[in-house]
């Protein structure tokens, strides 16, 4: 996606005092190609030049118009059908739109997407409408799995109210074969989102975006051991805004708020296994 193609000027505006924050409280480790309204802006070549390291990738746009973002799905799709051994898209749809189901199709029929993205504080829907129910039951059926933005958000024509983590749980419990991903640790509710994947078996979490506040991060990976669920945690860059490089780096120094104390700390092991094993549960086929 990029500015002005997919992303509206008030959007723009307001990524960018978002991203200026991220850079102060980051310590470094955000990453910004551009410091003005081009900062979301993620080509394919610009998101191919930081994925070198990285053997397996998925990537995804938004569509989102109350919130000033609409990325068509035909661009993801192009992308991945360049580099298919690499790169694995997956679609967006807006379930506001009454002909999303049909759109759902598409991306699964002729763009061959594999996935799906969605975001009720961007789409402004309530995510335990049970009108949306076939949505997720042709998810189930299709075997695509879900991720959501089911957190916190900077744009002001965000819907909060609708980004709480067990606003998923119900849909979690009437499609038990769905798989899904909750961006984020659901910041900043992730102990919500904690207490969701120990009981629902096919849904997990991701660390995208997460290491730039390293206070909630380190005690978010503590509720996850104490809660036995570090197995369900997956990585994720959320490039723009990070990329794998600042995302390891990250987890690497989680436990930097509180290294001079007595307090827990996340082992060298279950870092290790956020980045080099727990996607394998996820994504079976790429273990082959």
């Amino acid at each position: 996606m990029w500015y002005p193609d997919h992303l509206s000027e008030r959007y723009a505006e307001e990524a960018l005092a978002s991203k200026l924050v991220k850079l102060k409280r980051s310590g470094g480790l955000a990453y910004s190609a551009n410091l003005n309204k081009h900062v979301y802006d993620s080509t394919p070549e610009s998101h191919w030049a930081v994925s070198e390291k990285v053997a397996k990738v998925v990537v995804f746009g938004l569509q989102a118009k109350a919130s000033g973002i609409w990325v068509p799905n035909e661009i993801i799709a192009e992308y991945a059908a360049a580099h298919p051994d690499k790169i694995e898209g997956w679609a967006s749809v807006d379930p506001t739109d009454p002909d999303h189901l049909n759109q759902l199709d598409y991306c699964l029929n002729t763009l061959k997407l594999k996935g799906l993205k969605l975001g009720p504080v961007y789409q402004h829907f309530d995510p335990q409408d049970r009108r949306y129910w076939p949505l997720f039951a042709k998810c189930q059926q299709h075997g695509l799995p879900i991720m959501w933005h089911q957190g916190t958000t900077f744009p002001t024509a965000a819907r909060l109210k609708w980004g709480l983590p067990l606003q998923l749980e119900d849909i979690a419990m009437d499609f038990p074969d769905l798989k899904m991903i909750i961006a984020h640790l659901g910041h900043p509710w992730e102990t919500d989102v904690m207490v969701l994947i120990r009981k629902c078996p096919n849904v997990y979490t991701d660390i995208s975006a997460v290491h730039y506040r390293p206070w909630r991060y380190w005690q978010a990976m503590v509720t996850a051991m104490e809660y036995g669920v570090e197995h369900k945690i997956l990585p994720g860059s959320d490039f723009p805004s990070g990329t794998m490089e600042n995302i390891v780096r990250g987890l690497r120094n989680v436990n930097d708020p509180v290294a001079r104390t007595n307090l827990p700390k996340i082992p060298t092991e279950v870092q290790d296994m956020i980045l080099y094993e727990n996607w394998k549960a996820f994504f079976p086929e790429w273990a082959v």
